[in-house]
């Protein structure tokens, strides 16, 4: 049930967020075609979602409004039931991630990024993170204009078997990691109130 890297999915280009994915596929279309006229190596990280204090105080994924919400010791706010299904990884694990790519990787290939040991439901990410700010989660089910800005993935949880192979784990479980961000976040608004 987890998605290695033969495949592909499904996307519906008629949808407001299919330009994202279909970015995505279009770096890798243009990685090929520049390799097969120029001769030139690539290898193609595919990375799971990756959190850490160095997000961007912008980024609009649940993770981290989830972990904004939770450095700033607020209830954490929840869009859905919460079934969704994904991979994490620590910005670390994945900064070490793409480094065995470069040194072990076969040029030409594409490998998936993530912690095995971080696929996590978005309600469980949301009680963790609750928990870690002693808050709790509550449910905001969007109307439908604000629904359509949202992710209509279910699941994505990466096979990770490929670049395991290439001697690379994750070293950062989850509970640590989100731990770990809240904390810096957490000094970074203190210092901002000073």
């Amino acid at each position: 049930d987890k998605f290695d890297e033969e495949y592909l999915g499904y996307i519906n280009c008629n949808t407001t967020r299919a330009g994202y994915c279909e970015s995505k596929r279009l770096g890798e279309a243009l990685c090929n075609a520049f390799s097969a006229q120029k001769g030139q190596d690539f290898i193609i990280g595919r990375f799971s979602r990756v959190y850490g204090p160095t997000m961007s105080p912008e980024d609009s994924k649940a993770i981290a409004q989830f972990i904004r919400k939770a450095a700033a010791g607020e209830d954490i706010v929840l869009k859905s039931e919460g079934n969704q299904l994904y991979s994490y990884t620590y910005v670390v694990d994945a900064a070490t991630a793409a480094l065995c790519l470069l040194l072990e990787g076969k040029s030409g290939s594409a490998v998936n990024i993530a912690d095995s040991a971080s696929d996590i439901r978005l309600k469980d990410l949301a009680s963790l993170l609750a928990k870690e700010a002693g808050t709790k989660v509550v449910f905001e089910l969007p109307d439908s204009a604000e629904k359509a800005g949202y992710s209509t993935a279910t699941k994505a949880v990466l096979d990770t078997t490929k670049i395991e192979q290439l001697g690379w784990r994750a070293m950062t479980p989850l509970d640590q990691g989100l731990r770990k961000t809240v904390q810096i976040l957490r000094e970074d608004i203190n210092e901002k109130k000073e």
